[in-house]
């Protein structure tokens, strides 16, 4: 084992738990509780009194409301990850409206979607002058695959070549399949074609760290830390920063958020009180109901088509997570190009009728959920719409979030409360879970011309070609009802009416350098 690599692993700095991975049930986790305390400040000088007001153009204030990471591999919360893409950059980043763009690297390419070269920026340097280069990218994900983060699993989600054997201990973690080619070029090569790798890699795990991470000091993003105690963490303006002059403000801060003092801030995510001036951002995040394809009572298409027209997903939303998006497609709105506004009138009772179901030979129907009372409130909507018909009964079971989970992993239902949120801003990410071979395929949804579809846009090299493939299977998904959704879910933000270059995007990223002051006259 090379010593460099030893020492950059052995000062790393271990927090805590970071919430799931590839995509993960961001409802389905069990709510978490912050057991940290207060860190002790990591510097000693002094926070000089700052002028916060909205006429400042130089200082940049946002809010957080639980305690700051300053490790990309144990963030758990939307601020905390605010705060480390302000440090640091990967390889690629998200524009304002939440598209992928370069980030370290000013291009990459590709002939089959399996073998990626990415070539980094022509003077590239850390916080502190040193020079960045390749190999300091491979440094810090080798040390990740060796951490005991559970994001280490993101490196195999990449379809990273050998990262299942390295995660496993079977393989050395050299093996890796992230190469230097020279100081700028990195070679990416992985087990099964990726057409989406760029969009997967502006993932916050995959940031370079210096080679002694525990230097918190050294950042490669837009800004670097000033100082840092229980009052605030204060960032200046990056000197060494590619794009340094493009950036707006000279300062940053990160102040602790307390109610009510929202609008003495320019910037807060994830706001936890209800305010006249909020925006909802879509997160990549759906809530549905998922039947069981193996269960006969719902494996006939037009049955799960008579099921979803009788939900009125408006209603149950806007009754009881009025901020969310209602939607009866799969995909994020974002992801559907137009494709939602579609309208095709169903009969409900005429085809149940077609399956041999009618009031005399009902269909039973039971619906597990978890007993948290977002959950139930939503249950008992869809169940008093469901029970509007008399061909149906409904058995509401409300069972604990460890027996939900239990339950879906073992097949053991017929229809069940679930949802899906992805890491990165790709259609692929949702998709998946109707691919037979995934191991995040629950309902049991096999058809060969699905796989053909969802393998045919892995291996396409044109990207039009991919987005009418990601089309035709959304449609599929639609058109045979394999999941019966119902809303999308936000993130409540907060800007100041003087902030200007911010969008409301999908995923939920705000970089504090595509950010500037409008000065109200």
């Amino acid at each position: 084992m090379d010593n460099s690599f030893l020492t950059w692993l052995k000062s790393a700095v271990i927090f805590g738990v970071v919430l799931g991975l590839s995509g993960c049930d961001k409802l389905n986790s069990q709510k978490s509780i912050n057991t940290e305390t207060d860190d002790q400040p990591t510097q000693s000088q002094p926070i000089k009194q700052e002028n916060t007001s909205k006429s400042n153009r130089t200082l940049l204030t946002r809010a957080f409301t639980h305690s700051p990471s300053f490790e990309p591999w144990f963030v758990r919360y939307p601020e905390q990850e605010s705060l480390l893409r302000d440090l640091y950059e990967g390889l690629t980043a998200y524009d304002p409206e939440g598209k992928i763009v370069p980030g370290i690297a000013e291009r990459w390419q590709t002939k089959d979607n399996k073998t990626w070269i990415f070539t980094l920026r022509e003077g590239l340097r850390w916080s502190n002058g040193d020079p960045l280069v390749a190999q300091d990218v491979i440094l810090s994900w080798q040390a990740l695959s060796q951490s005991n983060s559970p994001l280490r699993s993101y490196l195999a989600y990449l379809n990273l070549k050998n990262a299942k054997g390295v995660l496993e201990k079977n393989k050395p973690f050299k093996s890796l399949g992230i190469y230097a080619e020279s100081e700028r070029t990195l070679r990416i090569e992985l087990d099964k074609a990726t057409p989406y790798l760029p969009e997967m890699l502006a993932h916050i795990s995959l940031v370079p760290q210096y080679k002694h991470p525990n230097v918190i000091a050294v950042t490669n993003g837009a800004y670097m830390l000033q100082s840092e105690n229980q009052q605030g963490i204060h960032l200046i303006k990056n000197p060494y920063y590619w794009q340094k002059n493009n950036v707006a403000f000279e300062r940053v801060a990160y102040l602790p958020f307390v109610l009510p003092k929202l609008i003495e801030f320019d910037v807060v995510i994830d706001v936890p009180e209800v305010h006249k001036d909020l925006q909802y951002f879509p997160q990549l995040c759906s809530y549905f109901y998922e039947f069981n394809l193996n269960d006969p009572n719902v494996a006939k298409t037009d049955v799960r088509k008579a099921i979803a027209s009788l939900v009125s997903v408006t209603n149950i939303v806007n009754n009881e997570i009025p901020t969310a998006i209602p939607s009866s497609y799969f995909l994020p709105k974002a992801m559907l190009n137009g494709q939602d506004s579609r309208w095709e009138p169903v009969v409900a009772e005429q085809l149940l009728a077609q399956n041999k179901i009618n009031e005399r030979h009902p269909l039973y129907l039971n619906v597990l959920y978890d007993e948290a009372p977002l959950h139930v409130n939503i249950a008992q909507r869809l169940v008093g719409q469901l029970t509007q018909s008399d061909m149906l009964r409904v058995d509401a079971q409300p069972v604990s979030w460890q027996t939900l989970q239990t339950k879906r992993q073992k097949g053991d239902f017929q229809v069940i409360r679930s949802g899906w949120c992805a890491d990165f801003n790709h259609p692929m990410a949702f998709l998946g879970l109707f691919y037979s071979k995934s191991p995040d395929n629950k309902n049991g949804y096999a058809n060969a011309e699905y796989d053909q579809l969802f393998e045919q846009a892995l291996k396409s090299l044109n990207e039009k070609e991919r987005s009418e493939i990601y089309l035709k299977l959304s449609e599929k998904i639609q058109q045979e009802n394999l999941a019966l959704p119902i809303f999308q879910y936000t993130t409540p933000v907060y800007l100041s009416p003087t902030i200007m270059g911010s969008k409301k995007n999908p995923v939920g990223v705000i970089y504090s350098k595509d950010l500037w002051r409008k000065i109200e006259s």
